[in-house]
């Protein structure tokens, strides 16, 4: 009779710690496999050596570190995703199309030709094409020479 009224109070005393819970998945998984353990380990000792608290005692360390472990590995998932995530919104925008084309002229005729260094003939018959402005939509853009 003394064991059965340790058992209900065993299990009523683990379900209120463990709806309590606890900030981390690590802690919650604790409790969680430390009540689970400790039940499963106090009817296999009761039924098999008719040893119910050595039993659960056992019972309930095994839970409590399996159910750590894994909850400590749903941790550092969680965090890394939090990671992953803030590493992309914290960014600063690209720059605006002007910053990144500012050598474009835009409106009006063309600029004067730019200076080119026109390197040594790569053999006897080619010729050199002079660069040149070629108008883009709402930009001209430079196009440089080459041996033909």
């Amino acid at each position: 009779m003394f064991t059965r009224k340790l058992l209900i109070g065993m299990a009523l005393g683990t379900m209120t710690v463990a709806g309590a819970g606890c900030s981390t998945n690590a802690g919650n998984g604790a409790l969680i496999g430390g009540a689970s353990g400790a039940g499963i380990g106090a009817i296999i000792g009761h039924n098999s050596h008719g040893n119910t608290a050595g039993g659960a005692a056992i019972g309930g360390a095994v839970g409590a570190l399996s159910g750590a472990l894994i909850g400590n590995e749903v941790d550092k998932q969680q965090a890394e995703r939090r990671y992953s995530e803030r590493e992309y919104r914290d960014y600063p925008p690209p720059p605006p199309p002007d910053e990144v084309y500012a050598d474009r002229y835009y409106d009006g005729p063309p600029p004067p030709p730019r200076y080119e260094v026109v390197e040594v003939r790569p053999y006897p018959s080619a010729a050199y094409v002079r660069g040149y402005w070629v108008r883009r939509p709402h930009a001209w853009v430079w196009v440089h020479g080459y041996w033909r």
